[in-house]
Order: C-alpha cells, then structure tokens, then sequence
C-alpha cells in the first residue's frame, strides 16, 4: 500500500520569524515540500504500516467511496467505517420528489454515481410514475423491480424511503403498499388486492366495478355486462343498482340487488342476472314497464328515477 514518506526539513533559526505563527506555517509548508510522494489511499489485503490511519478507497475514476481501518483482531482484515449511504431531507411534492443533503452533494458525479444510495423521508404520497432530484440536480425517474415505473402508494407520506442509483434511474428498495410479484400490474381501485383497469391479468381473488366504469340502466329488452377478468365463473357474485342521487328514500352509494327490482303490476321480476367465466350481467325484461324498489324510508312500493342509479357488480372467485 502507498504511504506517505516524510524526510527531513530545514528551517531557519527562530530568530528569522517575525511571529510564532510564521514559524509555524514555514514548519508546514516545509513538511509538504518534503513529500516523497503524493498521498494517495487505497485497500488490499496487506496491513498498512501505520494501522492507526484510516484509509479512503477510490473507485475506477478515482472518486472517493468509502472510509475503511485495517482491523488486527482476528479475523484481521479491512473494515468499512461509512459508504455512500446517504441521509437527506425529503422534500418537493407527489410525484416530484426532491433531497437536500447537508453538506450538499460536491457534484452531478457524486450524486448520481452508480450504487450511490439515499435514505429520505417521503413528503407525500406518490399517485404515480415519480421522479427524485439531489440537490437541485436534474430528476431522475423513480422504479422498483428494475425498470417498472412506480405506481399509487408505492410511496406513502411519512415513510422513510430508500433508493440506489443504477447509472439511469433510482431504483425504490422499500415499495409500500403494492408489493407484489414484479410481471403483474396493480391498478384500477376498488378491487381486492387490485388488478390492471381491464382487468385483464389478474392475480387476485375477487372484482368490484371502479366508480368510473359504473354503467347506465338498460333499455328495456337490452342488457349490461361487466368483465370480472377472473377467468372462471365466479365462486359468488352479484349485480345491482347503486344510487347517485338521493332518490324514493335512498341516500347517495346505496345498493340494491337486481333481484329486488320488480314490475309495478305484480312486483314480478324486472332483471335477469347472469355470470359466466367472463361477465356479469342482467337482462332487462322487454315491455317498457317502470323498475319499482321498496321504498327505504317507508318499506312502501315506488318507481325509480332511473337518471338517479347507476349499475355495477362485484364477484369473489
């Protein structure tokens, strides 16, 4: 290992100095002139000769790592005393997340280095495809599993996130509430242990129509599906209508089963649910007749203001 040799120095008497203090700088600047070499550090498996010094370690590009002590217990050999893990405050907003370290990073190519890596507390929950900037530096996307771009909730307000630079992107060690095998995309909400928007490759156990994909009320002699995305003809389902708007006594998100709608002449059935390995679904008798609930209020029959309802289904496998 390169060491630092020192040979000696000659220095005027002390009567030459004006001052102590210009001693001493003439006694410093003489102890660098006499470098044999220039200091350089570095780690093998050989014990320095001065095993009270502590030692940085370069990379290929001569950028300083790590700090390392030789250890003489058994079993003796190099130990790390800090790498480029890095604390740094959280900041910025969702999606768009930012670290201030302190000191500041010395540069882009300490920053971003391959394997440089940062522990921050997030400031928001992400809502999607994020990225993170070091200090001011340019954004950089955010990714887990490799390249897959981040999704909802993958980071949650308050948690304290880790990430590694892979030489392009952060790659997130510590992905939050969509853990899960790394080929399946979660997605859509409102469904168990949620699916893609199709959905299409599911990996979970059960379906409930997303808010967005509710569907109006059929005509009469018509019908309405729904792709459960299950492939198999679901364990136990059903299909209704759910209101949004205040309507015969019925609040806003109230559900009734298509098995409780019914014809005004003899309350005989108004819908015919079905399900198969790839909908769910309900025809509506033909005849034009109005759709009739008990009132929620008074248990009294009434016609629905069909405007006033929306239809979905939910299934479990």
């Amino acid at each position: 290992m390169p060491e630092i040799n020192l040979t000696a120095g000659v220095l005027p008497p002390p009567a030459c100095f004006a001052s102590e203090q210009d001693r001493l700088d003439a006694y410093a600047a003489a102890m660098i002139a006499q470098f044999a070499t220039s200091p350089e550090w570095a780690a093998n498996a050989v014990a320095p000769a001065n095993l009270g010094l502590y030692w940085l370690r370069l990379d290929a590009n001569g950028n300083p790592v790590e700090v390392l002590k030789y250890n003489t217990t058994a079993p003796a050999g190099w130990a790390r005393l800090t790498t480029q893990f890095t604390y740094g405050v959280g900041g910025g907003a969702a999606n768009v997340y930012t670290v201030t370290l302190s000191p500041a990073s010395p540069g882009v190519n300490q920053a971003y280095r391959t394997g440089a890596t940062y522990a921050f507390g997030a400031a928001s929950a992400n809502t999607g495809a994020s990225t993170l900037s070091i200090d001011g530096l340019a954004a950089k996307a955010i990714t887990k599993y490799g390249t897959v771009p981040l999704v909802a909730n993958d980071m949650v307000n308050g948690q304290m996130c880790v990430v590694v630079y892979d030489g392009t992107r952060f790659q997130l060690l510590n992905p939050g509430l969509n853990i899960g095998p790394a080929a399946f995309a979660p997605g859509t909400d409102r469904q168990f242990l949620r699916t893609n928007s199709t959905p299409a490759s599911v990996w979970e156990s059960g379906y409930i129509t997303p808010v967005a994909s509710y569907q109006a009320i059929p005509a009469s002699g018509f019908q309405v599906t729904f792709a459960h995305g299950l492939g198999v003809d679901p364990l136990t389902w059903d299909i209704g209508i759910v209101c949004t708007t205040a309507d015969v006594g019925y609040a806003l998100n109230d559900y009734i089963s298509a098995k409780s709608l019914a014809y005004p002449t003899n309350y005989g059935i108004a819908m015919t649910p079905f399900s198969n390995a790839s909908v769910i679904g309900f025809v509506r008798n033909s005849g034009g007749f109005a759709i009739w609930v008990n009132r929620k209020d008074t248990g009294a029959p009434a016609a629905i203001t069909e405007a006033s309802w929306k239809v979905m289904a939910r299934a479990i496998r």
